[in-house]
């Protein structure tokens, strides 16, 4: 789909996690404001042509069936295997718009009940969903390992989700490649603010013993997700498995919780409602990590960043506790809405001044802002939240990063691929600063 440059009026109905509806008219987006910090970033020109659904075309008929085929051509044919079923269609990821979203493809029925189609998906080399509605169910790929499961009742009404990699130059940088890995964890622990046992998922560098310590990225999910998604659709293990082989990040520890938990103010409240950071990420997870992991101490050796809902999270932390880390990255966007930029104001000017406070002393060391090239078509309401967001900070003397989306290659909407080139732009930035002083 090509680039709109219309200025268009939208009522937009949205629900991001606990966070309720919200129902708001709203415009376009402006442009950025200027930053001390935003001199580091170079936008890079977008001519691009934003192609936003996949294609049926022609492609081979198969046989038998073991789960999705990537032809040379850089088309894939699925396959499904349902005999009993009168009607198969395939639901292939679309790039604008809510992530997960789907395009519907009818598939054709061929012998043995043997059901196919092939596609040419909408971006090339990369890393796809997909699943399949079955006589109205919808059912993941049962041939494919890889699948996504996701929050039920959330943003998707289509259930689980099985991913495909097209290979090329373009997804390289998330490949599994011959280098050295680190390892991924599903980690059990008890958590206070629930009160239940619960899960969240843990990467730990290449040669994780073979240093006594490292520093923590807490990275966040959007609404809808859990702590899988970081890992099944944004591949960020094979990410950052890449990046510290090619010497461009440094080795770290990367917690992933599933934010599902107790209450938060999300997009209807103050940044000072927000339960899941004080109670769950500082309460409970940091302690556990810090116990039971190599760790570096100190805020200097915490990041905290998230995507979509959980750039809200970030941004909360970024307000109510400035000093428990030196790295926040809100990706997409976590913006402050218009309440709460008057509740900040009116009622707490002390969580203004104090992350003021903070970047002074170099107890933040960088707050890294970005979004989509697409996502003010996409997430309109998100969108037009960012320009005030970056005007507050600027009459508050609050530094920040903004990276606009296109200059990182994130050209696409509020959908995976923009979040894995936001993690392939921040990581890079973490933790230059050696030392183990706590601040």
């Amino acid at each position: 789909m090509a680039r709109s440059l219309r200025r268009l009026v939208y009522a937009v109905v949205l629900s991001l996690g606990a966070a309720g509806a919200l129902v708001v008219a709203l415009g376009t987006q402006a442009s950025a404001a200027p930053s001390k910090a935003t001199a580091r970033v170079t936008p890079a020109a977008t001519s691009q042509t934003v192609v936003n659904s996949a294609t049926p075309t022609t492609g081979p008929v198969p046989t038998t069936c073991a789960g999705p085929t990537v032809n040379s051509d850089g088309t894939i044919t699925f396959c499904l295997t349902a005999p009993q079923a009168t009607g198969v269609q395939l639901n292939f990821q679309n790039m604008l718009g809510l992530s997960p979203a789907a395009d519907a493809f009818p598939m054709s029925e061929g012998s043995g009940g043997l059901w196919y189609i092939t596609v040419e998906p909408p971006a090339g080399a990369n890393w796809y969903g997909y699943n399949f509605t079955v006589d109205g169910a919808h059912v993941a790929d049962p041939d494919n390992r890889d699948i996504w499961t996701g929050t039920p009742g959330s943003f998707s009404s289509i259930g689980a989700w099985s991913m495909v990699m097209v290979p090329g130059d373009a997804s390289q940088y998330m490949a599994n490649t011959n280098v050295p890995h680190g390892a991924v964890a599903t980690v059990n622990y008890y958590s206070t603010l629930g009160q239940t046992e619960r899960r969240m998922t843990v990467y730990t560098p290449p040669n994780y013993n073979s240093n006594d310590g490292y520093p923590v990225l807490y990275l966040m999910h959007g609404a809808g997700g859990n702590d899988t998604d970081w890992v099944v659709n944004m591949r960020a293990n094979f990410i950052l498995d890449n990046l510290i082989a090619q010497h461009k990040v440094k080795p770290m520890i990367v917690v992933m919780p599933d934010t599902n938990v107790g209450t938060s103010g999300g997009l209807n409240a103050s940044v000072t409602a927000d339960q899941f950071i004080q109670q769950e990420l500082l309460g409970t997870i940091v302690p556990y990590i810090e116990h039971n992991y190599r760790t570096l101490p100190g805020s200097r050796n915490r990041a905290l960043a998230g995507l979509s809902a959980g750039s809200f999270h970030t941004r909360d932390g970024l307000f109510t506790n400035p000093t428990d880390f030196s790295y926040y990255g809100l990706f997409s966007n976590g913006a402050l809405f218009p309440a709460q930029i008057t509740d900040l104001t009116q009622n707490h000017p002390d969580l203004i001044h104090g992350v003021a406070r903070a970047e002074r002393k170099g107890v933040i060391k960088e707050i890294w802002i970005s979004q989509g090239d697409e996502e003010p078509q996409a997430i309109p309401l998100l969108a037009n939240a960012l320009q005030p967001t970056l005007t507050f900070f600027d009459q508050n003397a609050i530094t920040y990063t903004y990276v606009p989306g296109a200059s990182i290659g994130a050209i696409y909407g509020h959908v995976w691929d923009t979040w894995r080139k936001d993690l392939v732009a921040f990581a890079p930035t973490l933790f230059r600063e050696s030392g183990r002083q706590t601040p």
